[in-house]
C-alpha cells in the first residue's frame, strides 16, 4: 500500500456523465459492461473520446487495470486483453479479464494507460531581426514569431545569437505530458526572402522519465552569401513520446451484484 493508492479509495468516483481533457486524449461519459469469460469476468470500459496529441503516429501500447482494496492495498494489476477491441479515438474502449474474488474485494479501480506518439510539425517560424554582421563579439539576435502554434506535447523556448559568422541556437523544451521517455529531433532552417532554405542545422533534446525540462544548443557557420540573403527561419521537430495517463479512480462498491456501473472519468498525471 502507498499513500497514492490509499488516496485512490478516498478519491474514487462514480458519475454517469463527466468530461475530462488530457494532452494525449480526452473522454466524455462512459460505462462498464461485464460478461463471463470462462472462470473470470471480462470487464469492458467504453466512452466517447478524442485524441488530442496532434496528427501523428499513435499506438495504444498497454492499459493496466489496477484494483485496490478499502485500505488502498493493490489486489491485482492486469494488462488489457489484447484479443479484444482496444482503441482510443472517437470511441475509447478496452477490456480486462478479472477474477470474481478480486472484484468482490475491490474498493477502487484505476486504469494506467501507456501510449506511444510520433509527431512531426513546425514548432516556431519567424522573421529575423537586424544584426551587425561585422561585430566580433557575441550579440543576441531578436526575431518576430510568425508561427508558434500551441503544441500538445511540449513547450519550446528558442534564443538566437550571432558571432563572427556563426549562428548559435539555444533550445529549452518543457514536456506537456507525463511520460516514460520523451525525445525530440529538431531541424533549424535559415530562409531567404522567398522562404527557401539557405542553411540548415539539426540537434536533439531528451527529457528523462520523471523530469519536466530538457536543454540543447548548437551552432552553424554561415557563409557571407547566406548572411546577406537570410531573412527568416523555421524550427521543426519530430517528437517521440511514451505517454502515461491515469483514468480513474472509480468506486467499485457496487460489485459484484450490480448489472452495470457508469463511472466518472478522470485524466490526471500519475503522482
Amino acid at each position: 500500500m502507498t499513500t497514492m493508492t490509499r488516496g485512490w479509495v478516498d478519491a474514487a468516483i462514480a458519475v454517469a456523465d463527466c468530461r475530462q481533457h488530457g494532452p494525449i486524449f480526452e473522454v466524455e461519459g462512459g460505462s462498464f459492461a461485464r460478461e463471463r469469460s470462462y472462470d473470470n469476468v471480462l470487464l469492458r470500459f467504453e466512452a466517447r473520446g478524442k485524441r488530442t496529441c496532434g496528427q501523428g503516429g499513435f499506438e495504444l501500447a498497454n492499459v493496466y487495470a489496477v484494483l485496490v482494496d478499502p485500505d488502498g492495498a493493490v489486489i491485482v494489476r492486469r494488462s488489457h486483453d489484447s484479443y479484444r477491441q482496444n482503441v482510443i479515438g472517437a470511441t475509447v474502449t478496452w477490456a480486462h479479464e478479472l477474477a470474481d474474488e478480486h472484484l468482490a474485494r475491490a474498493a477502487a479501480l484505476v486504469y494506467e494507460v501507456e501510449t506511444r506518439i510520433d509527431l512531426r510539425r513546425t514548432l516556431i517560424a519567424g522573421v529575423l531581426g537586424p544584426v551587425d554582421l561585422d561585430r566580433e563579439d557575441r550579440q543576441l539576435w531578436s526575431y518576430t514569431p510568425t508561427e508558434a502554434p500551441t503544441d500538445p506535447l511540449m513547450q519550446v523556448s528558442l534564443s538566437l545569437s550571432f558571432r563572427r559568422g556563426d549562428i548559435e541556437i539555444n533550445l529549452v523544451g518543457e514536456t506537456a505530458v507525463t511520460h516514460d521517455g520523451h525525445s525530440t529531433s529538431f531541424e533549424f532552417d535559415v530562409l531567404d526572402e522567398h522562404g527557401q532554405a539557405l542553411a540548415s542545422r539539426t540537434t536533439s533534446l531528451s527529457i528523462r522519465s520523471g523530469d519536466g525540462l530538457g536543454f540543447t544548443d548548437t551552432s552553424a557557420r554561415l557563409e557571407k552569401r547566406v548572411q546577406r540573403a537570410m531573412r527568416s527561419f523555421a524550427l521543426r521537430g519530430r517528437t517521440e513520446v511514451r505517454g502515461l495517463t491515469r483514468v480513474g479512480p472509480f468506486r467499485m462498491d457496487a460489485w459484484p451484484g450490480a448489472k452495470q456501473v457508469s463511472p466518472g472519468l478522470s485524466l490526471v498525471k500519475p503522482g
